[in-house]
């Protein structure tokens, strides 16, 4: 019977990494293809394989708050956590699929959440949900779509006022400079372990350096290929820079959605092998991050298509310029909860900051009819997961 559990447990782990990827592509390569900076095709293949890096290299900080964050494991029995964590990535993965087909961008992590509050509700009782937890994580939810729409709408109106100035090696050289704050901030958020100053001394050299050495790069292949004409350079370097972007938030997503299936996913795999529920620190084996990855990376190349037009074109108009501002803005927005280790929505992140750059121009330039109806099959899709996983995980555990 375990091994059967197991292999539910994995089978719906992969569903929930595949429906994530073909889900939640549009976050990293909506605005580029919207803008016409990608061809769908290209724009996929780059998207899968930046999101595989993000998820191995990152994911591990959101993993641990689903596995343990979220319900008081050593408040279920094991057989409960096995069932309760298989159902709820069954769950998750069935209801997004079908609102995937409806081409509403979904966020998976909000609905495995309300997945595993309804299994530990349906396993250990009431008691058994962290509430302060989970009243922190909803909080967040929806506190990041509006610092999206805030942060895409002063870095647009910032962006607005400077575009003018940038002209020819100015153009050039505001691309150096936003890269290598994109590239530190990478890097300084994946280092930095704790408060401490000898920990914040070693993330920000080691940001620093990095950043140096791969700005040196991205500086040698523009500066060559930079066209003479000047508002030409200008279009071609923020191109450059969308794609940048583009490829900092496939990295950032792939990196706080590969804990969706690979937070429970583990849950399920320890308490098999050790016969008990996980306790004390926890670490996400790295084969379950690799398998994770790779699932998203795969939902991406077979079916990422399928909300990109939603993302990159229904909200609001999108130009080169512009696409860039909202992705630059909700990459770093998803970096730093992802380093917080908060559960909380990228398409949030994304959906918001394209809405804020469309409100800087105007409200008329946002399609708010949509917006609305994004969040709210955003929260409709927790509130379905909890109370289908409560039910399912009840009636297996009363048989």
């Amino acid at each position: 019977m375990e091994i059967l559990w197991i292999l539910v447990a994995g089978l719906g782990a992969f569903l929930v990494a595949w429906i994530d990827g073909a889900n939640n592509a549009a976050n990293s390569i909506g605005a580029p293809i919207g803008s016409g900076a990608l061809s769908l095709r290209r724009a996929l293949v780059f998207a899968s394989i930046f999101e595989f890096v993000g998820g191995v290299i990152y994911g591990r900080f959101v993993s641990v708050t689903l596995l343990k964050g979220i319900v008081d494991v050593n408040a279920v029995r094991p057989a409960g956590l096995i069932v309760g964590m298989s159902v709820a990535l069954v769950v998750t993965g069935v209801l997004v699929t079908l609102i995937t087909r409806m081409r509403i961008p979904m966020s998976i992590s909000q609905s495995i959440v309300g997945g595993i509050v309804g299994f530990g509700l349906a396993a250990g009782g009431v008691n058994a949900v962290l509430w302060p937890e989970v009243s922190f994580i909803v909080a967040a939810w929806v506190l990041v779509p509006f610092l999206g729409i805030a942060v895409g709408f002063a870095e647009y109106k910032l962006f607005s006022q400077v575009r003018r100035f940038v002209t020819g090696k100015r153009a050039l050289l505001s691309g150096i400079v936003l890269f290598y704050l994109t590239v530190f901030m990478a890097i300084f958020l994946y280092l930095l372990e704790s408060a401490s100053l000898e920990n914040l001394v070693y993330s920000v050299t080691l940001g620093l350096l990095g950043a140096a050495l791969l700005t040196g790069v991205y500086y040698r292949y523009v500066s060559r290929r930079m066209p003479e004409d000047e508002i030409e350079a200008r279009d071609f370097v923020y191109k450059t820079l969308l794609i940048s972007s583009s490829a900092t938030m496939a990295f950032s997503h792939g990196a706080h959605d590969v804990s969706n299936p690979s937070g429970p996913l583990t849950g399920v795999l320890l308490t098999v092998f050790t016969g008990q529920v996980p306790s004390g620190k926890v670490d996400i084996p790295y084969p379950v991050t690799v398998f994770s990855a790779l699932g998203i990376a795969t939902g991406i190349l077979t079916w990422g298509y399928s909300v990109v037009e939603t993302i990159g074109e229904r909200i609001t108009p999108l130009s080169v310029e512009s696409a860039f501002v909202a992705q630059f803005s909700a990459s770093q927005l998803v970096l730093v909860v992802t380093r917080l280790g908060i559960p909380t929505s990228t398409t949030g992140a994304i959906v918001g900051a394209i809405a804020g750059v469309g409100l800087a121009r105007g409200v008329s330039f946002v399609n708010m009819r949509l917006v609305a109806k994004i969040i709210g099959f955003w929260f409709l899709g927790v509130a379905l997961t909890a109370l289908a996983t409560f039910g399912l995980v009840y009636t297996i555990i009363s048989i």
